[in-house]
Order: structure tokens, then C-alpha cells, then sequence
């Protein structure tokens, strides 16, 4: 089953009783950019609002971003009006930064039923799809959590792969901070030994940005020397871009696709852990 929508296809279905959207904008604080504020300006009609470092997160954990746990997740998107059974179409405006987050939370609490919205709200909005401002919600519903432990990877278990083999480590942050060229908020710069660079946007074409076609998403694996058939992790800077990655892995048909959730976040700001510069090797 895809892992994608078109915009087409869900405009055509946007009144249907069993469809949930889900506006997942979301930003770094740097970047001056409030996705709660662009939602009530500007969304996808019907769509409601969460944000993944606080409506989805751990918020009293010490790594950023940390996923809440499964039940949590559940009460969360029980109160937006997302149950079981429900159809789930997730978006942000990014081309999927963000998006496919919200997209990996809603599976690892046990919602299979979910999508992301390809090209995102800027490609509704280019192709002449309705929008709405204001503050939307939906009547309470009940989501049953049923965890899946597979989709995740702590520390330890990536320490183990370092150690010992048995996975491919995908890093999707950008190629200067995966070589240790750009300033962290942690205490090293690198990457994670013996870890990959597949970088979250060129996962992305076009303009708006979408995922890229099937063979263009397996040329940029195969460049990078990850090999698909083994299980594949994916990492990023605080978990957030690593699930673009292991969306547009699981579109691809991979099987074993898990994230790590405390990502370089934790893994950097650990004076134990082993750690690389450089260029993958």
C-alpha cells in the first residue's frame, strides 16, 4: 500500500465521515516560523493541528523530540478526533519535513491506516484545492495504542549495530552537519560510525517539492552505498527528518525500517559514544 496521496484524489474524498487530516507544520525555532499560526491563517479545510515537539512529544524528557509513549500518543490523537478505523491524511508545507513525523507517530502508536499528503500544502494550493482559516476541530474519538517496538531504536540497540553489523544507519540531516563542518547544539559534530548520508531534501524534487519517483529514491540510496535489502535505521538531528526517510524507505517496499528517536540529540551530546567526521566511509 502506498504511503502517499495524491492532492487530486484527496480533494475528491475530503467530505468522507471516516477521513482525518492532520495539518503537521512544524519548525525549528530558528527559523522564525510558527506552523499553529500558518494552520489558522491558511489549511487544508476540515484539517486539524498538531504539533510534534509538543502535542507528540516526551516534553519532560531531556533529548528533544522524544516520542510520548504509545498511550499517550493515543489519548493525544483520540481528544483530535482520530480513532480507530479512520483514514489518515497527513501534510505540511515542506515537501514532508515535517509530515512524515507525524506519519511514523501515528504508526508506532499502532494507526496503520495513514498517508502523507504528496507535494504537501503547497502543491493543494498550486493545483487550486481549496483552503480555510480559523481553528478547526473534531469530536473526540477513541484510538486503541497498539505498539509497535519495531519502528524504534535507542541507543543501545544503534550502539550494537556500530559494534557488531546487522543494519544500514541512514543520517538524513544535511551533508555539512553529517561531516562535522557545521556548529551543533551538542557537545560533538559528526556522525554516527559506519552511519550513511541520504539527506532529507534530496529525498525531495520539484516545485512544490515531493517525494521523489521510486527509481529516483533507489538511485539516491544506491549512490550513497546503503543497501536495501538488510534492515535499515534512520537517523536525523532530533528524530523529525529521519521519518521522511524511513516513510519514503517503506514506499520503497523496505520491510525493516526503524528510526532512532533520540538521533544525534543524544547521540552527540554523549562524551562515551563513539563518533565520526568526514565523509562516510
Amino acid at each position: 500500500m502506498s504511503q502517499l496521496v495524491e492532492p487530486d484524489r484527496l480533494a475528491a474524498r475530503l467530505d468522507d465521515a471516516d477521513l482525518a487530516v492532520i495539518d503537521a507544520s512544524w519548525y525549528l525555532p530558528a527559523e522564525g516560523r510558527d506552523g499553529r499560526r500558518e494552520y489558522a491563517e491558511s489549511h487544508i479545510p476540515g484539517a486539524v493541528y498538531l504539533d510534534l515537539s509538543t502535542d507528540l512529544a516526551d516534553t519532560a524528557a531531556r533529548v528533544r523530540n522524544r516520542v510520548a509513549s504509545p498511550e499517550a500518543l493515543a489519548e493525544v490523537f483520540g481528544r483530535a478526533g482520530i480513532g480507530d478505523g479512520q483514514r489518515v491524511v497527513v501534510y505540511d508545507r515542506r515537501g514532508g519535513y515535517s509530515a512524515g513525523r507525524v506519519w511514523w507517530t501515528l504508526r508506532y502508536a499502532g494507526h496503520e491506516r495513514v498517508a502523507m499528503l504528496d507535494g504537501g500544502y503547497e502543491r493543494w494550493v498550486a493545483e487550486g484545492h481549496p483552503t480555510r482559516a480559523g481553528i478547526e476541530s473534531r469530536s473526540r474519538a477513541r484510538l486503541t495504542p497498539r505498539p509497535r517496538p519495531e519502528l524504534i531504536r535507542s541507543r543501545d540497540e544503534v550502539l550494537r549495530i556500530v559494534r557488531e553489523g546487522g543494519a544500514e544507519l541512514v543520517d538524513a540531516r544535511s551533508g555539512a552537519r553529517f561531516e562535522g563542518l557545521e556548529v551543533e547544539s551538542v557537545r560533538h559534530r559528526g556522525h554516527i560510525p559506519g552511519s550513511r548520508n541520504v539527506a532529507w531534501r534530496d529525498h525531495l524534487e520539484g516545485d512544490p517539492p515531493r517525494l521523489r519517483p521510486a527509481e529516483g529514491l533507489r538511485s539516491l540510496y544506491a549512490e550513497a552505498g546503503v543497501d536495501l535489502s538488510r534492515p535499515l535505521v534512520t537517523t536525523c538531528g532530533s528524530g523529525v527528518t529521519a521519518c521522511l526517510a524511513a516513510l519514503a524507505l517503506t514506499e520503497l517496499g523496505c520491510r525493516e525500517v526503524s528510526v532512532y528517536d533520540g538521533s544525534w540529540s543524544e547521540w552527540g551530546d554523549a562524551e562515551e559514544l563513539p563518533f565520526e567526521t568526514g565523509p562516510a566511509r
